[in-house]
């Protein structure tokens, strides 16, 4: 998965929105209708009020709940027993990934009535690039002194899916090899593919000046991944076999995967649009409510849903994108409200940011220190490797990431405006 970085970690924050004007009609106090009825009082029409401005700024639960999410696939990977349902913080990434993106993308549009690709893929590629150069790098070096059973595959060729964005396919056609040193990195290849296709679609509905082009492209992608999803599970192969290959093809192939990202465009397309602003109150305490049992259903999923089963493909993956977007759009207009807060305190928003490289880099960490190999115990072997893992992603952020933001933010400046940065 990519995990976007902070949103907003830019140098300022969009202007705040004007209060609604107000149109001034010519009195006709004193005058009569020509039927004698009194006149009406219409010396102040009010103007119909539009929308406020989406403002993204700085959330930090929209960080704070990466490092959650983080927390599971660690977990899970570590010993994979534990959480059996962390594949939900897919979800989760996918989701957000999806709204932050569009939400930029939106915002840029609005403010130039273009939206230029060529400054996307470039920040997009300062972004993400770095860290992955670095891991296949560092996984270069280690392979270069450690032996690697089937190293051309579980190392060279894992690294070249990884840094052409193919690792999903390659998974899904069953070509991958059994614990490649990057098996993780499938995510990362449906979220570039993502990037690609969406930001031309953005550029379509930008072009022929329709907005509403743009809904359509989100709720049509969404529906084709549901319906791909589907024909794959009960129109293609018997579903339960040796190999769990119609599984497999399922699970990690962008087209069948790609409708939390499209449900992640669609928020972001309301948000830009001023749908997330001035919500009534029964409407605040139902989206409250409907997060709170998101989250409590997020947490069962987390516990008892495993993968491999058909009721994964047929109905936890749709409920868990729905859940993940229940609760991303409760973070989003109820900043202040106690859950909130909560995931966006300090710690949490920290480990967000290096929540991408993490990802990168904890993978062939746990297979280059395990307990097979060391003779340690489970928790002796974690923490030395949590050790590894939060080393190296904090020398890439103060030492290669965090300086690449400068010049994002300037990036950002110049086709955005100095209000945003994009995740």
């Amino acid at each position: 998965m990519h995990l976007p970085d902070r949103p907003g970690q830019a140098e300022g924050s969009l202007a705040g929105s004007a209060p609604a004007l107000e149109q001034v009609a010519p009195s006709t106090t004193g005058a009569q209708h020509a039927d004698g009825r009194p006149p009406r009082d219409e010396t102040v029409v009010p103007a119909r009020k539009e929308r406020p401005p989406f403002r993204l700024g700085n959330r930090p639960p929209l960080t704070g709940i990466r490092a959650l999410a983080l927390f599971t696939v660690l977990t899970y990977h570590s010993n994979f027993h534990t959480l059996p349902g962390a594949w939900a913080s897919i979800q989760v990434f996918f989701v957000l990934s999806g709204f932050l993106i569009t939400a930029m993308l939106s915002m840029e549009a609005k403010r130039h009535e273009r939206i230029s690709l060529k400054q996307f893929y470039a920040r997009r590629a300062a972004r993400l690039l770095p860290p992955l150069v670095l891991t296949v790098a560092l996984l270069g070096i280690y392979a270069a002194f450690v032996h690697v059973a089937d190293a051309s595959q579980r190392v060279w060729g894992d690294s070249l899916a990884t840094l052409f964005y193919y690792a999903d396919y390659r998974q899904a056609f069953l070509h991958a090899p059994f614990f490649g040193y990057l098996a993780q990195s499938w995510t990362l290849s449906i979220e570039e593919q993502f990037y690609v296709l969406w930001s031309i679609l953005m550029v379509v509905a930008v072009a022929v000046g329709r907005r509403r082009l743009a809904y359509l492209f989100a709720i049509g992608g969404a529906l084709l991944s549901v319906g791909d999803r589907l024909y794959q599970v009960y129109g293609v192969a018997h579903f339960h076999t040796p190999d769990n290959a119609a599984f497999v093809r399922i699970y990690y192939a962008f087209d069948t995967r790609a409708d939390g990202l499209f449900i992640g465009c669609l928020l972001g397309l309301l948000a830009a649009d001023g749908y997330f602003e001035r919500w009534r109150p029964w409407a605040v305490r139902l989206l409250t409510a409907a997060a709170a049992a998101s989250a409590a259903f997020m947490v069962w999923i987390y516990l008892y849903a495993p993968l491999f089963t058909e009721n994964l493909a047929v109905w936890w993956l749709p409920l868990t994108t729905v859940a993940s977007a229940t609760i991303i759009v409760f973070f989003v207009i109820r900043p202040d409200a106690i859950g909130s807060r909560l995931v966006g305190i300090g710690v949490f928003v920290f480990i967000g940011d290096l929540s991408y490289t993490v990802y990168l880099v904890h993978f062939p960490v746990y297979l280059a220190i395990g307990p097979a190999g060391t003779g340690w115990g489970y928790w002796p072997t974690q923490v030395v490797r949590l050790a590894v893992i939060f080393a190296i992603a904090i020398a890439s952020w103060f030492l290669i990431e965090k300086p690449l933001m400068a010049w994002r933010r300037r990036s950002a400046a110049r086709a955005i405006g100095p209000t945003t940065a994009e995740p």
